[in-house]
């Protein structure tokens, strides 16, 4: 017999979810019919599969060594090391915020949100290197929950970027990005003399060969049988003299590449985006682009009452 106890990373997902997650070469077949048997428990109790799991809760699987050994699988192995060197190796990283669902990271420029192949290291692996360190995860929850990022941000872009710690706040974050409930800001810096001010709309398609997009201001310009999506950005001017305009940007939509690209079409591209036809010098090695902060909203229920209508930013030079 196997016994495994349900903790607060883990937590909030349906048992038959979760024996996928520890089983991963069984099969849903096998999963139902363990569960009919009653070779499968919850709380010493004959289980159906679509209940939700809590910290505390006790599975156990009435399994013979050899077919516990069959099922698992991969679930067995479970490499620290990449998520150590990250916490040791990437600088300039830090904990702006944390929670006992989730934390918000500042990821800096030239750094990765997430990995791009099996060679690189990326903020993802720093923040779980950072839940190693502190012991609110291990190599027994990594094996049944891997905390990640949960927004993106370019390599070259700096800022916020939200981090969750366990699935519940994982699930809870991701549906308030989805439906953009979450209000996201950004500094950005371009060329002197920029006048956009107000909520600006186009569309947005990507090349992914080139990982680079394109913006359509009209729809009917779009060409035939390319792939797009609406976009809306708002802009607001928060100074402008000679060296440059500092704008604060409200991503109401977040797409690939937006607000650079957005920006570019505009005629007022990103200092330091060469990409975008920003200008690039000594002093501008970095697209000019930076997350800087994040407002919750209006949120009622008391396990995370306190975070309702929360900002949280940074301080950033300007």
């Amino acid at each position: 017999m196997k016994e495994f106890i349900i903790n607060k990373t883990n937590e909030n997902q349906r048992l038959d979810k979760y024996l996928k997650r520890i089983m991963p070469s069984a099969s849903n077949a096998f999963i139902y019919k363990m569960l009919r048997k009653k070779n499968i428990e919850l709380n010493s109790k004959r289980a159906k599969g679509d209940e939700i799991l809590k910290s505390n809760d006790s599975v156990k699987l009435f399994f013979s060594d050899e077919t516990f050994e069959k099922m698992t699988g991969s679930y067995k192995n479970v490499e620290i090391v990449e998520f150590e060197e990250a916490f040791k190796s990437i600088k300039g990283v830090s904990v702006v915020f944390e929670h006992e669902d989730f934390m918000i990271l500042y990821k800096p420029e030239n750094v990765l949100t997430q990995k791009e192949n099996n060679d690189t290291l990326s903020l993802n692996e720093w923040g779980i290197g950072y839940l190693l360190s502190t012991g609110v995860t291990d190599t027994e929850s990594l094996r049944e929950f891997k905390p990640s990022v949960l927004n993106r941000l370019d390599r070259n872009t700096k800022g916020l970027v939200i981090f969750g710690k366990t699935l519940k706040g994982s699930q809870r974050l991701s549906e308030m990005i989805k439906k953009r409930q979450m209000k996201k800001y950004y500094f950005a810096k371009t060329e002197p003399g920029c006048d956009l001010n107000g909520i600006y709309k186009a569309y947005l398609s990507k090349n992914n060969k080139t990982n680079k997009v394109s913006i359509y201001t009209n729809i009917d310009d779009i060409p035939e049988g390319v792939k797009y999506s609406p976009i809306i950005t708002g802009i607001k001017v928060l100074r402008s003299d000679t060296e440059c305009s500092l704008l604060e940007i409200d991503l109401i939509t977040g797409k690939s590449h937006q607000i650079r690209s957005h920006l570019s079409s505009l005629g007022f591209p990103l200092l330091g985006d060469a990409k975008y036809n920003g200008r690039t010098d000594k002093t501008n090695k970095y697209q000019s682009l930076c997350a800087y902060k994040i407002v919750f909203p209006k949120i009622t229920d008391e396990d995370w009452k306190s975070l309702s209508d929360k900002t949280i930013q940074i301080n950033v030079d300007k």
